[in-house]
């Protein structure tokens, strides 16, 4: 096993607009077009893990010859990822994100991309195998693999799998994929109340009792909470004006498996994924929160002054 993470994609391309109002059933609304980004929760963590200095190695499945398949490479480029495993197909389809922005809040609306399953040749199968982290969507995960057996065989090999758990669950594939395969979960307040929902038995119990290392519970403003075998910790926020919120997580997310790969404990694997959640709010984009770990210290510093 080699120590360096791999992203499972997806990508998209972010179309911001500016709306009136969030609308109710049977509503209409003009929404102004804002800007034009790369975006994509697991490629928005993979950036900020590149940045801070991981070995980061990124797949995906992209459309040929397309001029967003190479803005989004350009993008996994500019933050050290090696994008050297990138798939691309004639019929495969790049996603996009409607991001409507009302203020400081938004509502998001993700299209989904269609892609071929991956080619398990002995490459790709070295490259599952030989992570330290797999990080990646659940239904990322369901359109990418014809089944999860390679990935069952790279967790008996000490692999860890990491699932951003932003689901609906109206599947039961969801499910079961989450408990059979996570040995961690980030997700937020109304996703987990809704994993609770769907589940008759404690999510956190159950899952540490598996053997999951962590479950962390972002909630806003209001902080985070990981729970793990060694305890549960809580975390604050730093309180700023917020410009922009798109990738937040997602830079969480990327700040706590660098440091945690790194063998960092989860208290301060927490304070760092904080501050970088809270650093990605005061600029514009889903990679906000990509930059390098002297830089992230340096706002530490100044916000606990």
């Amino acid at each position: 096993m080699d120590n360096y993470l791999l992203f499972i994609g997806g990508s998209d391309i972010d179309y911001f607009y500016e709306v009136e109002t969030f609308l109710k059933k049977g509503d209409a609304c003009i929404a102004k077009p804002l800007e034009k980004r790369v975006g994509g929760c697991v490629l928005n963590a993979a950036c900020v893990s590149g940045s801070l200095g991981s070995n980061v190695k990124y797949i995906d499945y992209l459309k040929e010859n397309d001029e967003d398949s190479k803005l989004i490479v350009d993008c996994a480029n500019k933050y050290h990822l090696d994008t050297s495993f990138v798939k691309y197909d004639k019929k495969a389809t790049n996603g996009q994100c409607l991001i409507m922005k009302k203020g400081d809040e938004k509502c998001i609306y993700v299209l989904e991309p269609k892609r071929p399953f991956y080619k398990e040749d002995r490459e790709f199968k070295s490259l599952i195998l030989n992570a330290s982290y797999i990080y990646s969507l659940m239904h990322t995960i369901k359109i990418s693999f014809k089944n999860v057996e390679l990935l069952k065989e790279a967790k008996r090999r000490g692999t860890k799998i990491i699932f951003d758990g932003s689901s609906q669950y109206k599947e039961a594939y969801e499910i079961e994929m989450l408990l059979e395969l996570a040995d961690g979960l980030f997700l937020n307040k109304d996703a987990y109340k809704r994993l609770e929902e769907k589940c008759d038995f404690d999510i956190v119990d159950y899952l540490l009792g598996k053997g999951c290392e962590f479950i962390c519970v972002t909630d806003g403003s209001k902080g985070v909470k990981c729970f793990s075998k060694e305890g549960t910790y809580k975390e604050k926020v730093y309180k700023i004006d917020v410009v922009d919120s798109t990738g937040a997580g997602d830079s969480f997310a990327g700040t706590f498996l660098h440091f945690r790969n790194e063998g960092e404990p989860f208290a301060q694997c927490l304070k760092y994924a904080c501050a970088s959640g809270s650093y990605a709010c005061t600029k514009s984009g889903g990679q906000a929160g990509a930059i390098k770990k002297d830089k992230l210290i340096s706002f530490m510093k100044m916000m606990n002054k």
